[in-house]
């Protein structure tokens, strides 16, 4: 997008809201600053191109901090809805229809459930082949732990998960974190584990005869082959690996426009 010039203005004009006062009180006060600047731009008082006052500006107006305000203003990016201008400031954008990135709720719900339980099935360390040295940023053949595990709901098997993660020296894997931490940070949501990024890519593929009867389904029926990737808050990859579910497990919904 190519951001409307527009001279800043003082102070924070169509911005200012009694919403914002006694926010820093609150916990996680950045999401509710995001929903008060996003009610702005949505009330379409602040139009395509329109300049975001200041993150200082910002902060005085609603007695922030600083770092408080600068995470709000990152939400709205994180949406789509601002574009920060390196050296030019912040702009509302235009909303664009041309991306329709897919969720996987119903999926998330079934291992989130009280019910769902990780089962480690093979646990050893191996010597990392080039696909994996490649995608955490290992030399090939150091060494890595694999992991072999099934995702269960009562008697029925939701999925069987082989993955690959990092073997660091001076931090002991403890078998609570094998069970749980690689496999469900990607699920919560919570931004409480070591996970802060995940990289999904689904392919459609037909299951093998070992898959098929983890999951009760017959050799060659359709499944889902989700490969991911796993970062943690500085980015750098702490697994990979790929997730099998059988086609009546995951249900892809589209959503356009507006993120959120």
């Amino acid at each position: 997008m190519t951001a409307a010039k527009k001279t800043a203005q003082p102070g924070v004009g169509a911005w200012a809201s009694a919403e914002g006062k006694g926010l820093e009180a609150e916990p996680r006060a950045y999401l509710r600053m995001a929903a008060i600047l996003k009610k702005r731009i949505l009330d379409g008082g602040c139009k395509c191109g329109d300049k975001l006052p200041a993150e200082a500006a910002l902060s005085r107006e609603y007695g922030l901090a600083l770092m408080t305000v600068r995470q709000a203003v990152g939400v709205l990016a994180e949406q789509g809805l601002v574009e920060r201008v390196p050296g030019r400031g912040t702009y509302v954008r235009e909303l664009s229809w041309s991306r329709a990135p897919f969720y996987i709720d119903g999926l998330v719900e079934a291992v989130r459930s009280s019910q769902a339980r990780v089962t480690i099935i093979k646990s050893e360390v191996r010597k990392a082949n080039a696909q994996v040295a490649a995608r955490l940023g290992l030399e090939l053949g150091d060494s890595v732990i694999f992991l072999r595990r099934h995702v269960k709901r009562e008697e029925e098997t939701l999925l069987v998960q082989e993955g690959y993660l990092l073997l660091d020296p001076l931090r002991p894997v403890v078998e609570a974190e094998l069970e749980a931490t690689y496999l469900t940070g990607l699920f919560t949501g919570s931004g409480e584990g070591l996970i802060k990024k995940a990289v999904l890519s689904i392919t459609p593929v037909v299951l093998s005869k070992g898959d098929a009867l983890v999951l009760g389904r017959e050799a060659g029926a359709a499944a889902f082959n989700l490969e991911y990737c796993f970062y943690d808050a500085a980015l750098a990859p702490l697994a990979t690996g790929r997730f099998v579910t059988s086609e009546n497990q995951l249900k892809l919904v589209a959503q356009t426009g507006l993120s959120g």
